[in-house]
């Protein structure tokens, strides 16, 4: 059941400013940014539980660590050790770990919002 409004942005139009930073983030931060969009959207599909992204096993660096690393700010900061910080730097820059960093942050947050106003993980 939604609570609030059919669709998310519905729900955020209740407040202008939040649908306008809203869609600031997600074009800039979750569509666009420095990182390959496809290892955003790999690590947005874990983030939902998607069966297919949870078997880290099925995926070789950079994607791998890119899971592991959404896995560990998801789950357990502890999880990011020394070993994937190198794996991690291996593969990415640093600019590219903020950007991937931040976009797992905000569509972790995404998706535990729409879960709370009774929509699904992903739009």
């Amino acid at each position: 059941m939604t609570r609030l409004g059919s669709t998310a942005d519905e729900i955020r139009a209740l407040v202008p400013d939040a649908l306008a930073s809203w869609r600031y983030i997600r074009e800039n931060v979750l569509e666009r940014g420095v990182v390959d969009e496809q290892i955003k959207e790999l690590c947005y599909r874990y983030l939902a539980n998607d069966p297919e992204a949870k078997d880290f096993a099925r995926f070789h660096d950079p994607e791998r660590a890119a899971l592991e690393w959404a896995d560990a700010i998801a789950h357990d900061s502890d999880r990011a050790g020394d070993e994937l910080w190198a794996r991690l730097h291996a593969s990415f820059s640093d600019a590219e770990l903020v950007d991937l960093g931040c976009a797992i942050g905000f569509e972790l947050g995404q998706q535990h919002w729409r879960r709370t106003v009774g929509l699904s993980a992903r739009g």
